[in-house]
């Protein structure tokens, strides 16, 4: 069946970009967290200039979890020196998220990384917002209690399967089977 409306919006913890009056997004403390890129977008800037959009999740980040933060790269500004920074900064997040030579910013969706956020004062009215500063790949440490805890994760789903009753076997003389030799 197709499915004209983003599903996610409507799963738990989610709420709908359509009405942003639904959520209150709250600043993050400037600081390093574990967040993961939930959406990327073509957009189209008020010059004309096309960009890529970001949108960030925080997903280990205490009361934070979940926070939604917004990054624009100018991949495509007729600047040559802002354009190739904004593709060094793609490339650094394709490097971070172990998808080396994407095809598609999608293939960027759901992998951890680490990013460094800071606080940007809103100026004309607009309020303030959160700001990535940097992006980082995930260390050793981190990986390895994420490995330990989705082992466990799929060990305790593994547990939770119904067992099958241990049959006795009756060793008191030969099984019959059928099978004539």
């Amino acid at each position: 069946m197709k499915v004209d409306f983003n599903i996610m919006d409507y799963a738990p913890g989610n709420e709908s970009e359509t009405n942003p009056e639904l959520r209150e997004f709250p600043l993050a403390t400037p600081g390093k967290y574990k967040c993961e890129i939930v959406d990327s977008t073509e957009e189209i800037s008020a010059a004309g200039n096309r960009y890529l959009k970001l949108k960030l999740s925080i997903c280990d980040g205490g009361k934070f979890n979940g926070t939604w933060i917004w990054d624009n790269l100018n991949l495509y500004y007729p600047k040559e020196s802002v354009q190739g920074l904004a593709r060094q900064i793609l490339g650094t997040i394709s490097k971070c998220c172990g998808v080396l030579d994407p095809s598609d910013t999608s293939q960027l969706h759901y992998k951890p990384l680490f990013v460094l956020l800071d606080i940007e004062k809103g100026t004309d009215g607009y309020k303030d917002k959160n700001v990535v500063k940097k992006y980082m790949p995930l260390d050793p440490e981190t990986m390895k209690a994420d490995a330990v805890n989705e082992t466990k994760i799929q060990l305790d789903k593994i547990d939770a399967l119904p067992k099958k009753p241990v049959e006795k076997k009756d060793e008191s003389g030969p099984i019959e089977d059928g099978i004539p030799f």
